[in-house]
Formats: C-alpha cells, sequence, structure tokens
C-alpha cells in the first residue's frame, strides 16, 4: 500500500525515535549485568524497523536503520560501535527480504523472521570484528548466535503482538 508522503515521513520518523529510544535504553541498562559477554543485546530497536519494513515500505525501513545506527552512534557509541552496528544491521535488513515471502505464505511468523534477523545481525558483527581483530573474532560467533537466537525469539513475540495493531492504526483511513 502507498500513503501520502507526509503521513510516511511521520511514521517513519515515529518509528525512527522509537528505535532511537530502545537503543538508548539499551545503553544505559546494560544486559551485561545479566550476561556478562561483550556485544550482546535484546536487540529492541529491530522492533521498530521490522515494523517499518513491513507495514510503511522497504526503502523507509533502511532510512529507520541507517539513521537509528548513525544517530545511536553519534549520540551513545563510538565510530566501531558504528561500524558493527551499520554491518549488521545491514544483514538484518536483508533477512527481511528473505523472509517476506515466507511470512506472506504463512510459514513462519514474526518469531522465526526476528531469529533469522537477529542471527545474521551477529554474524555482521562478526564480520566487522574480523576487519578490526583478525579472523580470531571469528570463534565468538557460537557465542553471538547462542544469545542471538532467544532474544530474536523475545523480540519476534513482541512483534507478532504490535504488528496487527501497528498496521490497522497505519492503514486506517481517518488518520
Amino acid at each position: 500500500m502507498t500513503y501520502p508522503q507526509g503521513k510516511r515521513v511521520a511514521y517513519s520518523a515515529a518509528m525512527l525515535l522509537a528505535a532511537l529510544a530502545f537503543s538508548y535504553i539499551e545503553a544505559i541498562v546494560p544486559i551485561s549485568l545479566l550476561i556478562p559477554l561483550p556485544g550482546i543485546k535484546l536487540g529492541l530497536a529491530n522492533l521498530a524497523v521490522m515494523l517499518t519494513f513491513f507495514t510503511i515500505s522497504k526503502y523507509d525501513a533502511a532510512l529507520v536503520s541507517f539513521a537509528r545506527i548513525a544517530l545511536s552512534a553519534l549520540l551513545f557509541g563510538s565510530p566501531i560501535s558504528f561500524l558493527f552496528s551499520l554491518s549488521g544491521g545491514m544483514l538484518s535488513y536483508a533477512s527481511m527480504f528473505l523472509s517476506m515471502p515466507i511470512l506472506k505464505r504463512g510459514k513462519m511468523s514474526f518469531i522465526g523472521a526476528s531469529v533469522l534477523s537477529s542471527a545474521l545481525h551477529g554474524a555482521g558483527q562478526i564480520f566487522a570484528a574480523i576487519l578490526i581483530y583478525g579472523t580470531g573474532a571469528l570463534s565468538y560467533l557460537p557465542v553471538i548466535l547462542l544469545c542471538g537466537v532467544p532474544f530474536g525469539a523475545l523480540t519476534g513475540w513482541i512483534l507478532n503482538i504490535l504488528y496487527p495493531k501497528t498496521e490497522k492504526i497505519i492503514n486506517a483511513k481517518n488518520i
């Protein structure tokens, strides 16, 4: 479905703000207090990116994802965190294209799509780590994937709840 330009921009901006808020929460309340492993996050910002992808447009989702990554690195990150997030974000975004036809056929829920997104995000981060630290970083891939499955499942479960409500609001004729 296509939306009037102003409505599309407003919804995408709202999704970007939600993604930034989730990123900020993850920055100030580190999951490392519970799981003392570097680079492990819940990935809640991906909720906003996936909602944008599946309700507004793929193009807007790419913009929301990139803007969130850039702004998060600028506000409460570093150039290294930008590289890690960007490489993970690009593969995570690609996972949405892989998931879309399976979701449309009803053969996968957002839980599966989000687990795939989380796994590819972790793989992207490992790729960045290999570029910076060398091939030894590859040994951390099983840890990233093992943590990514339950966090991706949690995000997908939340998406299963939010998607119908969000789609209804975005597709409402009177807004």
